[in-house]
């Protein structure tokens, strides 16, 4: 496994948890988390006072869902995938990329216009953007980066099919 894999690999492997425990609890009913799962969403709500987790949004709960029942399985997929060192799982990585830096830009730009109506600070704003932001980079990077090596494959493999015409 490259270095850029390994990354993606272990970024899905730690995703795992943090889906389960934190992202979870958008679509939850509080009364159905487990005790340590509230712990932490607790913990994070307290510091962090991320509005957005404490009063999710109907958007943001449609988000969660999706995470929770699409991302979450695809997490398992992309981890075993790249174990293997199978290529077919960049386009896969790609809209999954796609998808992630786009409802984590929606909930930046939700936090940027909406922070001080929730009675925040600019320096706990600004924590807050800080918080959410890898979730923003790390997608929009994978999904460039895996694009660029899938079209890579797709011209590879269109060369040759040229070239077996030819010969």
């Amino acid at each position: 496994m490259n270095k850029r894999d390994t990354f993606y690999f272990l970024y899905f492997i730690i995703h795992i948890p943090i889906t389960i425990l934190m992202d979870s609890s958008i679509i939850v009913p509080q009364k159905y988390l487990y005790p340590t799962q509230q712990y932490l969403v607790d913990l994070h709500l307290l510091a962090n006072k991320d509005f957005l987790l404490q009063n999710p949004p109907l958007w943001l709960k449609y988000f969660g869902a999706f995470e929770v029942f699409f991302q979450l399985p695809f997490f398992f997929i992309a981890t075993y995938m790249l174990y293997k060192g199978s290529r077919s799982v960049l386009t896969m990585m790609s809209l999954y990329g796609f998808n992630a830096f786009f409802t984590t830009g929606m909930c930046l730009a939700y936090v940027l216009v909406e922070a001080g109506n929730h009675g925040l600070s600019t320096r706990h704003m600004l924590a807050l953007f800080g918080l959410y932001t890898p979730y923003f980079v790390i997608p929009l990077v994978m999904m460039v980066d895996c694009s660029a090596r899938a079209m890579g494959l797709i011209r590879t493999a269109e060369a040759v099919a040229v070239n077996k015409k030819t010969i």
